[in-house]
């Protein structure tokens, strides 16, 4: 399955809807929430549990970060697009 995560780490479904994600799951993240992308901790248990962490590079850059300061994969608009196609089931939110 897909999540696909727009809203800052302030909104709280967000964060509900990335805690449903399992082993083999991809959580691709964009718009507002790139900035989940800053939170090592998350990123990191999230990896450790088997879920691949992408989130948008021109998201990201845009609201000022750098990409080395991000704590997963940056991808472009070409990358998100095979995934959205790869992975069946989505939740957006």
């Amino acid at each position: 399955m897909m999540i696909i995560i727009k809203y800052p780490p302030s909104h709280k479904i967000s964060l509900e809807k990335i805690n449903l994600a399992k082993e083999g799951d991809v959580v691709v993240l964009l718009q507002d929430g790139v900035l989940y992308a800053l939170d090592e901790k998350l990123m990191t248990d999230l990896k450790n549990r088997g879920i691949e962490v992408k989130a948008l590079k021109d998201d990201f850059v845009c609201r000022g970060y750098s990409e080395e300061e991000s704590f997963v994969d940056l991808i472009g608009y070409d990358e998100f697009i095979d995934l959205t196609v790869e992975k069946g089931e989505k939740v957006i939110g």
